[in-house]
C-alpha cells in the first residue's frame, strides 16, 4: 500500500524520503486476499479505502500500534491495534520501559 501511494507521490524528493521505509522496516506485508477482507471490515467502520489497507496490514502482521497525525484515524477505534499519533505512542512506550 505504500508503494502504491508513494508511486503516486507527484515530489520526487519526497517519493525518494518515503522509499527509505524499506531500508528499516523489519516486516515487509504482502497483499493477500485475508489483508483485502479485513480492509473491507475496517472500511466499514468510516475509515477510507487506502487508510482501511494500511490498517489491515498492520493487524495482519500482529502489530501492536498504528502511530500517524492523521485526525480522522486518530479519532477512530480498531480492534487489535492502538491507533496513536507519534508523541502519545513515544509517551507510551516510555512508560512501559
Amino acid at each position: 500500500m505504500l508503494d502504491f501511494e508513494n508511486l503516486q507521490n507527484p515530489y520526487e524528493d519526497t517519493r525518494n524520503a518515503i522509499q527509505a521505509w524499506k531500508n528499516i522496516a523489519k516486516i515487509h506485508c504482502h497483499s493477500s486476499e485475508e489483508i483485502l477482507s479485513v480492509g473491507k471490515v475496517i472500511e466499514k467502520l468510516g475509515i477510507l479505502p487506502k487508510d482501511a489497507l494500511h490498517l489491515a496490514c498492520a493487524v495482519q502482521c500482529d502489530c501492536e500500534y498504528f502511530i500517524t497525525t492523521d485526525v480522522r484515524l486518530l479519532k477512530k477505534k480498531v480492534d487489535n491495534i492502538v491507533i496513536v499519533n507519534p508523541i502519545n505512542f513515544i509517551m507510551e512506550t516510555e512508560e512501559k520501559r
